[in-house]
């Protein structure tokens, strides 16, 4: 299993996250983040100039997913020049699904289980739950 983790123009990101569905990968964390590739040189006391970019990650179970993943990403941020933003690769040993327990591929795929319909024993209603 590997985590893909992309950091690019905001502008992409509709683009991007489009084509990762259209591919069949789904699963994304997108987080606002700022920075700036190449500090270079900075005057002493000031601050250089941060530039407003996103982050994604996604975790993926093979090679072949993170190929897809990874040619999704550069298909649609690749044409942006200078600053275009950065890709990498981490593997990952374990991953768990919370909810259910489920460990590595199965905690990565959909869950086609349809749950069951509450009993009337399985909820509250305002009468029986104190108000806060």
């Amino acid at each position: 299993m590997y985590q893909v983790t992309a950091v690019f123009n905001k502008s992409c990101l509709s683009d991007v996250l489009k084509e990762l569905y259209e591919r069949k990968i789904e699963g994304i964390t997108v987080s606002d983040v700022i920075g700036k590739g190449c500090l270079g040189f900075c005057e002493e006391g000031k601050t250089p100039d941060l530039y407003p970019k996103v982050r994604i990650d996604i975790i993926v179970s093979n090679d072949d997913y993170k190929e897809t993943a990874q040619e999704a990403i550069r298909a649609n941020t690749q044409d942006l020049g200078y600053g275009a933003g950065k890709m990498w690769v981490t593997p990952v040993l374990e991953v768990e699904r919370i909810r259910t327990g489920e460990k590595n591929e199965a905690a990565l795929t959909q869950s086609t289980r349809i749950p069951s319909k509450p009993t009337q024993e399985s909820y509250f209603t305002a009468v029986d739950t104190p108000a806060s």
